[in-house]
């Protein structure tokens, strides 16, 4: 997949979200919380409810001079005006340093530009901006594998989910890496079930690389599981980009994203 694409992806998002803000308490409905999953041992993804992303949870006051630039970056990115966007990303960081989505569009813009080292610290801001946000983790990630450094992108997907474990991308994203990069293919498998669970068990292309795992690995198909719907990321910053959006694909083996 092409970065381009990725970037289309990500930028379709708004400044709704992306602060932390230590301390505050998620406001969702409990009684609006989806079903059980999963009995146990049926997947790796957590018994009981599907919990929100707390990414959405925080919804910081953002001026209308910062979302209006924030606007105008996310269209230049669209049209590959990589110089207009940073301008613009960097008018929003200096009103409000604590805006994560712009500190990851920031870092989208200098992957635009093969500017690794700057991307690198502009995912890490967004991270101490918003320690919740799960696309800088996956972002950082895919920056971290494609330089090698397979033990540090695993670990950035696993604190992706120990903060989500329901983060369909991250699973995506963590099975890609131990199945093509890390020889883990055992360890992929239940990764890319879950990605699929999650997904509502619709989707033909995770569905052939489950079955091609299983193959490999010499193992009968599971049952379906079907996973109730969750969240969506609406109005946010980032879908976590729908990822890729942040998401690495198999493909990825003969081509970069």
């Amino acid at each position: 997949m092409k970065f381009t694409k990725l970037v289309a992806s990500v930028i379709l998002l708004v400044l709704v979200g992306c602060a932390s803000e230590p301390g505050k308490k998620s406001t969702a409905a409990k009684e609006d919380v989806a079903p059980s999953v999963a009995a146990p041992g049926a997947s790796i993804l957590p018994a009981g409810p599907v919990t929100p992303n707390p990414y959405l949870q925080n919804k910081p006051s953002v001026s209308r001079q910062a979302q209006q630039n924030f606007a105008d970056a996310t269209r230049a990115m669209r049209n590959k005006q990589w110089a207009q966007a940073e301008s613009l990303l960097q008018k929003v960081i200096a009103e409000n340093n604590s805006l994560s989505g712009a500190h990851l569009n920031l870092g989208l813009v200098y992957r635009a530009q093969k500017e690794d080292k700057r991307a690198e610290q502009a995912f890490n801001d967004a991270i101490v901006a918003n320690h919740t946000n799960l696309d800088a983790y996956n972002q950082l990630a895919i920056l971290q594998r494609e330089a090698g450094n397979f033990t540090g992108a695993e670990t950035n997907y696993k604190k992706a989910l120990s903060l989500w474990p329901f983060h369909p991308d991250s699973h995506k994203n963590i099975a890609i890496l131990y199945d093509l990069y890390m020889g883990k293919s055992a360890e992929a498998l239940p990764h890319y079930e879950a990605y699929l669970q999650l997904l509502g068990g619709d989707d033909k292309q995770a569905t052939s690389w489950i079955a091609d795992l299983q193959r490999r690995l010499g193992i009968a198909p599971k049952p379906k599981v079907t996973a109730p719907a969750q969240e969506q990321p609406g109005a946010t910053e980032e879908s976590s980009t729908s990822v890729e959006n942040t998401t690495e694909t198999p493909a990825e083996e003969v081509s970069d994203e």
